[in-house]
């Protein structure tokens, strides 16, 4: 994480604003009657507005103490505030857990995915109407496993850290199987908080087999090579605070609060920061592969579309930027050699093997003209890190992908696949059935059965949360722009 803001988040977020907006909003309407909330829903309202915080949201960013007090006053006078106060906290808390505690206006460009239009307002009164408040809150927070699972594994890390939070290993040599001393058991007390396997072991074993076993499986969880052995990357995790994992997960439980709480059952997904794509279908995984994202500077955007056509022998239209910056700069031979020639001003380079978009791409709308694709750089898929693109978003085994979404259009087969990749001639196949894509920047997800992390390298978790936090001292969010080019 960029500048991870511990001291911001040791503070815990002051989003009083969304109380404000609810206070604003009730006072612009008709006065809420009193009693609209009562009895047995008050202290139902009151117990979900003070667990707000094991969603990520601030102490008291819902007047949820004052509102205690309030309610424990036996003034006609403070239970009438209370009922006011009340009502609008509930609806500033509807529309936080339904993504919208930073006004649209203030999202980065490249966050393409933004929440839905929400009126917390109107259903409350609709429930309380209808005599189903416990149920309208139940099914405020976001009910699909991912979130839960995040929110859950939130919790947990808040009370390891609120218990002193876990040791650091000391630095030294390397840490292998066959080593033991005080590291090898501080390293066997820092896995247990997040592996229970390693929980049952005495703890001055050495470093057999089985703590070999529990350093790959966080290796695995963290993205990196599952070798067993404690290089200076792994360490560099472990000793990560565990302050800075509960933001990753508070930042992540925003992002999942902006989707649509019902997901289309076939869709491809593309997680941006671990670098990996799903196909799903039926809300299976037909395809998983990895992929490469662009590099900071080239951020690949946050976007939700629908594929709409897949291009056979595709050729690279170059963006003018890239053409000036990085390829005429290379001499005409260069140009030549790899089949760039010049179309109406523009340098595109020609279908082929060697073309920078491989054989095949998926075309979807977005403003951002990104689109995912093939490529004939196969070594960035042996790395850790895949940040490397100009934009786009390189697919680790996109020709059998093409397929497996063609066999489903009639009159075609992987062998006509084939077939027309071999001619190398331009073919675009419109879709009879568009696909929903997503590109999602989650650096905290459920995985293996337990919460993996990815760096944040375009530093979104920070600036996230610094717009959440933007309400406290009425700082001003500053925000890098990111130059757009593709490939």
């Amino acid at each position: 994480m960029k500048n991870p803001p511990h001291a911001s988040f040791v503070r815990s977020i002051a989003v009083a604003g969304l109380v404000a907006a609810g206070l604003a909003t009730a006072s612009c309407q008709k006065e809420t009657p009193p009693g609209a909330i009562a009895g047995d829903d008050v202290d139902l309202a009151l117990e979900t507005l003070a667990a707000a915080p094991t969603h990520g949201f601030a102490p008291g960013a819902f007047n949820e103490e004052r509102l205690k007090q309030l309610s424990e006053s036996d003034s006609k006078a403070d239970r009438r505030t209370r009922d006011r106060l009340l009502y609008a906290a509930l609806v500033a808390y509807s529309r936080a857990q339904h993504g919208l505690s930073i006004p649209k206006g203030e999202f980065p460009h490249v966050w393409g995915v933004r929440p839905g239009e929400y009126d917390a307002e109107a259903t409350l009164r609709q429930a309380v109407k209808d005599k189903k408040f416990k149920e309208w809150l139940e099914e405020q927070p976001p009910e699909v496993p991912m979130y839960q699972a995040l929110q859950q594994a939130y919790v947990a890390y808040l009370k390891v850290s609120a218990a002193g939070g876990w040791a650091a290993i000391p630095e030294g040599a390397v840490l292998k199987p066959g080593a033991s001393g005080p590291a090898v058991t501080a390293l066997r007390q820092r896995l247990a908080v997040e592996d229970p396997a390693m929980a049952q072991a005495p703890p001055n074993a050495p470093y057999d087999a089985a703590l070999a076993q529990a350093v790959a499986r966080f290796q695995t969880s963290l993205g990196l090579k599952p070798t067993g052995v404690v290089d200076k990357a792994t360490l560099k995790e472990l000793n990560m605070p565990v302050i800075t994992r509960a933001a990753q997960i508070r930042a992540n439980l925003e992002r999942l609060r902006w989707l649509p709480r019902e997901e289309p059952a076939t869709r491809v997904d593309v997680n941006i920061a671990s670098a990996t794509m799903v196909y799903w279908r039926d809300n299976q995984p037909a395809m998983v592969m990895l992929s490469a994202s662009g590099k900071p500077g080239d951020e690949t955007p946050m976007l939700a579309s629908k594929i709409e056509s897949i291009v056979l022998n595709p050729p690279w239209n170059v963006p003018e930027g890239i053409a000036q910056e990085e390829l005429y700069p290379k001499g005409s031979a260069y140009l030549a050699a790899n089949n760039f020639t010049q179309v109406d001003g523009r340098l595109v380079q020609q279908p082929g093997p060697q073309s920078a978009l491989g054989l095949v791409k998926f075309d979807f709308k977005n403003p951002y003209a990104v689109y995912l694709h093939d490529t004939p750089a196969k070594a960035a898929f042996n790395q850790t890190q895949r940040a490397v693109s100009h934009g786009c978003v390189r697919l680790q085994h996109a020709v059998p992908f093409a397929k497996l979404l063609l066999s489903q259009q009639p009159g075609w087969s992987e062998a006509k696949v084939d077939q027309v990749l071999a001619t190398g001639e331009t073919t675009a196949v419109k879709l009879e059935k568009s696909i929903p894509v997503r590109l999602l920047y989650l650096t905290a997800f459920p995985e293996g059965g337990r919460i993996a992390f990815r760096p944040d390298v375009y530093g979104w978790d920070g600036e996230l949360l610094r717009l959440l936090d933007a309400n406290t001292g009425g700082k001003t969010v500053a925000r890098s722009p990111a130059r757009r080019a593709q490939g």
